[in-house]
């Protein structure tokens, strides 16, 4: 019997990750490569281990290698909408909490907000490059009223004909 799977809904995507990464080829070739709308939990850009905010930057590689006809795409995450983190790696975990809140109070400076939105431009370029089906892109976060402005002009001049909806909470563009 062929599974032909149209919807994925994952809270987690480092879950996902895991589970993909011991199936079987059949599994990766067929199941997930009928995938056209998907739903995925990304954990913090921000706050966290490592590991766990450098999870993002596997999200493109993924779909583009099991799921090249994605069409529609909606991330569920507690903060920023660039799925790649920008973080510092924090390699001491005695001054972790100290390091992690001077980063934190860093994130509104005008350098750091360009560095937000180049990267997150690189990954929307990439996505919509790469996946020639794909047309809606959904993202639950939450992020600072500095950065709305400066998404929705990055976005306007990367994707003129595009439709855009961009607040402190969600971020939304049809292609």
């Amino acid at each position: 019997m062929t599974v032909q799977l149209k919807y994925l809904l994952v809270e987690n995507f480092e879950w996902l990750l895991d589970v993909v990464q011991y199936a079987s080829d059949r599994f990766k070739k067929t199941v997930l490569s009928t995938v056209q709308y998907a739903e995925f939990g990304i954990a913090s850009c921000h706050r966290g281990s490592n590991e766990s905010i450098s999870v993002g930057k596997n999200l493109l590689p993924f779909l583009i290698t099991y799921m090249p006809h994605l069409y529609r795409l909606r991330l569920w995450r507690p903060d920023d909408f660039p799925w790649t983190s920008i973080r510092p790696d924090f390699k001491s975990k005695y001054h972790y909490t100290v390091l992690l809140a001077q980063w934190l109070d860093s994130l509104l400076t005008p350098q750091s907000i360009a560095k937000h939105v180049t990267i997150f431009q690189q990954n929307l370029c990439q996505l919509v490059e790469e996946l020639k089906e794909f047309c809606f892109l959904d993202i639950y976060g939450k992020i600072n009223c500095e950065k709305v402005e400066s998404y929705r002009s990055m976005v306007t001049t990367s994707f003129p004909n595009s439709q855009i909806y961009i607040d402190i909470s969600r971020f939304r563009l049809w292609i």
